[in-house]
Order: structure tokens, then sequence, then C-alpha cells
């Protein structure tokens, strides 16, 4: 069973705050922060989100995780910043020891 890394709420938090600035949502943001209905983030921004995570934890299998939302109930389409931290865990590659 895959365990939610605090490292990586930590560092997605941080790339939200960093972002921050370019939305209207002053407010805290947190693990259970959503993405829709919290912040009001639109499907582009989601995406552009998606790709800033990649570039942080490397290639993600972002088509399958946006697919599997879109099939829940409307009502539970939202991502939260733990949501969002949990499939970066499960789904992340163990980084290369670097050769000296």
């Amino acid at each position: 069973m895959t365990t939610l890394d605090p490292q990586v709420v930590q560092a997605i938090l941080a790339l939200l705050e960093d972002a921050q600035g370019d939305w209207e949502y002053t407010g805290d943001i947190g693990v259970d922060t959503r993405f829709v209905a919290d912040l009001g983030l639109e499907s582009l921004e989601i995406v552009i989100l998606s790709t800033m995570v990649q570039q942080q934890f490397g290639k993600l299998p972002f088509p399958q995780f946006f697919e599997e939302i879109g099939q829940r109930p409307v009502n539970q389409r939202d991502i939260t910043v733990a949501g969002l931290a949990m499939f970066v865990c499960e789904h992340r590659q163990p980084k290369q020891l670097e050769e000296v």
C-alpha cells in the first residue's frame, strides 16, 4: 500500500503557493484544498499544474489519472492536494543514483 509522502505534499503545496498569484484565490492552501471548487482552476490550469508536477517528479501517467477522474460521478470529479500527492506517490519513478 502506498503511503502519502510528506515531502511530496510539501512540494505540491509549494508549487501551488508559487502559482497562487495567477489566481483569484487568496485563502490558505492545504491537503484538503480542491483544485476546482476551492481554487477555481480550469482544465488548462490543471494541465499546466500537472506539467509543473512532472518537471519535479518525472513522467507520470496523467492521461490515465484524468480519464479516471472523468469517469467519476460529477460531484466527485474534483482533485484535492492530497489526491494529487497520492497519485504522485503511487506513480513516481525511483530516482536513479548519479554515477560519480
